[in-house]
């Protein structure tokens, strides 16, 4: 009887996280999402880690069939095993029984034991549990189809390799034995392998609780769809995952208002449920005129934009280090007095850290605060390149030890509304307390700038696209540090409320 191909690698993991995920996969093509630009942008970040894999081994060759000609594929891989190649890339074989097929990023042939190694590339800086899976699932494939396997590697990026001239595969890239890890998968994967098969053929949509499973290892691409009638601000916002499944399994509701007092949680999480609960505001009126009474003016409100390539497109730096290349700044001499903004933006397809230092040092002064959202990322950007440019060192450390960070007061719920859902992040707290936000922004998120920018530094941009990029990126950016002008008002704002509110003649506030 012939067999014809059934489950991937791929529909295998989204099996094992969720049945149902992989019946959506094969019967619901209505609720496959939309390939966003991030994602995107994933995959060809894979295509070239994997280009770069293939120069990691001498004499090659690839099996180029289309994806979906898995037939055709593994019949070419057979004929060049005949023809005598020793490394295959794309390597393709189906298993004999139930019909699983995977495509091995490199097969090698071991010539003192007629054997062959698995090689699966990954652009991940270790091996994670879902990557042992994975292997799992191909060593499970090749051995069944025949192929004596010898060992099985994980090739990873090693994220301690900087780059001197041109990228060297064998140094960027590092491999790792998991062939026990793999061989211990094996008693119950032809079962469950299997099982997947039939589940994803059958008729009916199989019957699969949701909770944490929905987001690890991966967000599960139908959870929209699966929580559609879980609330938008639920258990799973308040409690870890794990929790929140137990939770559900005592109450029967995903509801913050069905759970009892005697499961809230304890901490900040508290605070969230019970002003939640209530409808009322949490202010700590000590802690927030402690904050404002640090500040020294001037006040510099700063924030960067980075770029943080996986495959380092500058000497010197390493893969995803953080390269900022725009800053933002927002000064004001005087409290709730008018501000002045300073911008750099490098619009240049070179390495910005060297004109983006001098332009920061130049602009920020040599006293009063720096205010930024998140001190902990631009004191570690200062420190790189202070490492990077020591004749600097001196004035970025001193920028640092000025840094007053503005999501502290916001992060340990001195001040908190409902509307904030359980989040500090500053695209929350922003519209939360003023009539500001970045939902109708040409680019919005952090992530989409440094992807713009990065497409910028490798001319992978459409030709429409470079119209007004630059704009786009000092908006965004603009936004951020007006932002925090914005939200330190609101924190005087509120300690004057309150001083008016209750008399009390000892609140002092910059």
């Amino acid at each position: 009887m012939t067999v014809s191909p059934t489950i991937s690698k791929t529909q295998y993991i989204k099996g094992l996280q969720c049945p149902k995920a992989l019946w959506y996969y094969k019967n619901r093509e209505d609720l496959k999402p939309e390939i966003d630009a991030t994602t995107q942008a994933k995959f060809d970040m894979g295509n070239e880690i994997g280009a770069l894999a293939q120069h990691y081994f001498d004499n090659g060759i690839e099996v180029k069939n289309k994806y979906w000609d898995i037939k055709g594929a593994i019949t070419t891989t057979e004929k060049y095993i005949n023809e005598g190649y020793e490394v295959i890339y794309e390597a393709t074989a189906m298993h004999q029984g139930h019909g699983g097929y995977s495509r091995i990023d490199i097969l090698k042939k071991d010539s003192e034991t007629d054997e062959w190694d698995l090689i699966e590339v990954k652009s991940s800086t270790s091996v994670k549990d879902y990557h042992i899976d994975d292997l799992s699932f191909q060593y499970h494939v090749f051995h069944n189809a025949g192929y004596k396997i010898r060992r099985c590697f994980l090739m990873y990026i090693n994220n301690q390799y900087r780059r001197d001239g041109e990228i060297e595969p064998k140094k960027l890239l590092q491999l790792e034995d998991i062939t026990d890890q793999v061989l211990a998968n094996q008693e119950h994967l032809d079962a469950i392998a299997s099982q997947l098969v039939e589940t994803r053929n059958q008729g009916e949509e199989p019957v699969e609780a949701i909770g944490a499973r929905c987001s690890k290892p991966f967000e599960c691409d139908y959870k929209e769809h699966c929580w559609r009638e879980v609330p938008g601000y639920s258990i799973y916002n308040v409690y870890s995952a794990k929790k929140a499944d137990q939770i559900y399994q005592v109450t029967g509701s995903y509801g913050l208002t069905d759970v009892p007092e005697n499961l809230y949680p304890n901490g900040l999480k508290r605070i969230d449920l019970e002003c939640y609960l209530n409808g009322t505001e949490n202010f700590e009126k000590e802690h927030i005129v402690s904050f404002l009474n640090e500040l020294e003016y001037p006040l510099y409100y700063l924030d960067y934009e980075t770029l943080f390539p996986t495959i380092p497109i500058f000497d010197g730096t390493r893969p995803y280090q953080q390269i900022p290349f725009q800053y933002s700044l927002h000064i004001q001499n005087k409290p709730n007095g008018e501000t002045t903004h300073l911008e750099f933006l490098h619009k240049e397809a070179s390495d910005p850290r060297g004109p983006f230092v001098e332009s920061l040092i130049s602009s920020c002064g040599h006293s009063g605060s720096v205010i930024v959202y998140n001190k902990a990322f631009e004191t570690a950007r200062n420190n790189e390149l202070a490492a990077c440019y020591p004749q600097y060192e001196e004035q970025l450390k001193g920028i640092n030890e000025r840094m007053v960070d503005l999501m502290h007061p916001f992060q340990n719920r001195h001040i908190y509304h409902p509307k904030q859902k359980g989040s500090y992040s500053i695209k929350k707290v922003l519209p939360t307390f003023t009539d500001l936000g970045y939902e109708e922004m040409d680019i919005a998120h952090g992530g989409d700038a440094s992807l713009k920018y990065y497409q910028f530094m490798i001319n992978n941009l459409k030709e429409e696209e470079y119209e007004g990029l630059w704009d786009a990126l000092i908006e965004y950016c603009k936004l951020d540090t007006y932002a925090m002008v914005e939200l330190l008002m609101v924190l005087n704002s509120k300690i004057k409320e309150y001083r008016v509110d209750t008399g009390d003649p000892n609140l002092s506030y910059v």
